[in-house]
Parts: C-alpha cells; structure tokens; sequence
C-alpha cells in the first residue's frame, strides 16, 4: 500500500471529516493494543492524535512546523492510516514503526 504524508494537521481534519463507515481497527503499535471501533469513534481518535500532533509542535523547539507525522492511504477516500510520533525523527537506516495504525477491518494483514 502507499501512503501519502499529510502536510497539516488541517488538512488531516479534513480528511479525519471524509471517513464513513465501515468497521475500523485501531492499533496502538508500541502498547500492542489493537480494538475494533465504528467510524464515530475512529474520528474523534483521529481528532485527539491531531491534537497531539499540534502540541509536539508547539512543545519542542527544533521541530519544524511543516515535520509530516500523519500518512493516508487515498486521501480522498482514506481507508488507513500511519501516524508517527516524535521518537521516529533522528537518523537511521530504516523508519521506525508508527505510532498508530488506523485501518478498515478489511485490510487487516496489508497495513
């Protein structure tokens, strides 16, 4: 699958706004905790992770405001999504794992 980094955390609300229906998986990476949760509920999620994005910003000093931390799939029917966190900036030969994993129950085993 490819993902598409998102350039702001308004244009990630306009896409939180675009999800419908569905059966959704959300997966917190590092904890191991993975729950199935309707599309409502996968947005206000979304919206809290967005939130968040915008006090790291705020928060440190050295992270520039246009840093991508938010990843869609088709962003104009997004179907999953990859959202990292601070920890995954830094040099390295490999991208770290994201911090959340929002996908349809339907592409469990692809994201």
């Amino acid at each position: 699958m490819r993902f598409y980094g998102i350039p702001s955390e308004e244009r990630f609300e306009e896409i939180i706004e675009s999800v419908k229906g569905g059966e959704w998986v959300f997966e917190e990476v590092k904890e191991g905790r993975k729950e199935t949760l309707p599309d409502e509920e996968v947005k206000r999620r979304l919206r809290e992770i967005a939130d968040q994005i915008k006090r790291w910003k705020e928060e440190f000093s050295t992270l520039a405001r246009t840093t991508v931390f938010a990843f869609v799939h088709e962003p104009e029917n997004p179907k999953a999504f990859k959202i990292y966190d601070p920890s995954s900036l830094g040099c390295s030969t490999e991208l770290t794992p994201p911090r959340w994993k929002v996908y349809l129950r339907d592409l469990e085993g692809e994201v």
